[in-house]
């Protein structure tokens, strides 16, 4: 299974360019997000979609080791569209800016993971502890 962070956006919802790179308290909440994927130990490869929006997010990405799949950066459903396009397994999506994300939330999600494609969990539904 792959875990793919969403990291190529215009930071619209924070009104900053480049808004995967600020709320930092130890480190950039990306490297949070990557950190939380890592940890759950669910994945054969950790990627990131980014676009030329985000270019420091991208070096910062591919110094942490973290492979990059291009995109235009047209838009989320574009980028996740083009992104998946690239991906032949199972992949699990998430955006670069959730600090609260940990391994521990992964696991919770890959363990509901049925084998089914374009599964999601609604937003009333809880995932259990």
């Amino acid at each position: 299974m792959i875990g793919l962070v969403m990291a190529g956006g215009k930071g619209t919802r924070m009104d900053a360019k480049e808004e995967k790179l600020l709320l930092q308290y130890k480190k950039p909440v990306i490297i949070h997000v990557i950190d939380a994927l890592k940890n759950s130990n669910c994945f054969s490869k950790i990627m990131a979609a980014t676009s030329n929006n985000s270019p420091n997010t991208q070096s910062l990405l591919q110094n942490n080791g973290i492979e990059i799949i291009k995109t235009k950066g047209d838009g989320y459903v574009s980028d996740l569209n083009t992104a998946l396009s690239c991906l032949q397994e199972p992949t699990i999506v998430v955006s670069g800016d959730l600090p609260l994300l940990d391994g521990e939330i992964i696991k919770d999600l890959v363990a509901s993971y049925d084998g089914g494609a374009w599964q999601k969990l609604s937003c009333h539904e809880k995932i259990p502890r």
